[in-house]
């Protein structure tokens, strides 16, 4: 990825972007692009977007490091505008390789782009905290933090949509241990109300620890049936993407 030509963005990158966090947690984060700082420092997720997200991950509880972050894109685009569809499409095989290579149970798509490269009919106005069924994993779609930055309506949505994130966890280890027949394209919402996270719970839980608690729900549920960009803050330097 970084030394990629395969697209116009190669030509204004400071750095490629290809990703970082753990390799074994089945969570996947997939934002939009690089920022003016993820370009400076070859991370994702580094300026103010990232801190936000951070702390939406904190309050799950899961620590950043305990899963793994990239983009649709691995370049910035110039002026931090929306990626445009030759260029997703360039970076598409890198994607394809890191899903194949992570196999996450767990797809966290943040911002519009993002979810259409799974859900093309989906809007994420309509879509964002749902819990979805893809190709035998989990998609969960919210809003891009850079969208919660501009606006405080969307931060809160933001802050409660996350709070679902254990159980898109327990789901996949639904679909998982319930080895369901050959999955296909098509997007199924699963509904289910399960308990919430209990607040005594330690903040630093790591997702290694959630995944064990998760094994044990789903175990016990077997028999149940599954009921089926911004422009550039020259003071700043992150992205607003477009909210929908």
């Amino acid at each position: 990825m970084r030394s990629c030509t395969s697209c116009a963005l190669h030509k204004g990158r400071t750095n490629a972007v290809p990703g970082s966090g753990s390799a074994g947690t089945g969570i996947l984060i997939i934002g939009e692009g690089p920022g003016f700082n993820e370009d400076q420092q070859g991370l994702p997720f580094v300026g103010r977007s990232g801190k936000l997200l951070d702390e939406l991950l904190a309050a799950v509880p899961i620590a950043r490091e305990d899963v793994f972050v990239t983009n649709v894109v691995k370049c910035r685009p110039p002026d931090n505008r929306d990626p445009l569809p030759e260029e997703v499409v360039a970076c598409r095989p890198y994607l394809n390789r890191q899903m194949e290579l992570l196999d996450p149970r767990v797809i966290v798509t943040l911002g519009r782009h993002s979810m259409l490269r799974f859900y093309p009919e989906g809007k994420i106005s309509k879509d964002h905290g749902k819990i979805l069924e893809w190709e035998g994993r989990i998609l969960f779609p919210l809003y891009h933090p850079a969208a919660g930055l501009r606006n405080p309506a969307i931060k809160k949505i933001l802050q409660e949509d996350v709070l679902r994130l254990p159980e898109a966890l327990r789901e996949s280890s639904r679909l998982s241990a319930s080895a369901l027949a050959p999955t296909s394209n098509s997007i199924t919402e699963i509904h289910e109300i399960t308990e919430p996270l209990k607040p005594e719970q330690p903040a630093q839980q790591t997702a290694e620890a959630l995944e064990s608690n998760v094994a044990e729900v789903a175990e016990a549920q077997l028999s149940e049936p599954l009921l089926k960009n911004e422009k550039q803050e020259e003071e700043q330097g992150d992205r607003q993407l477009g909210m929908f």
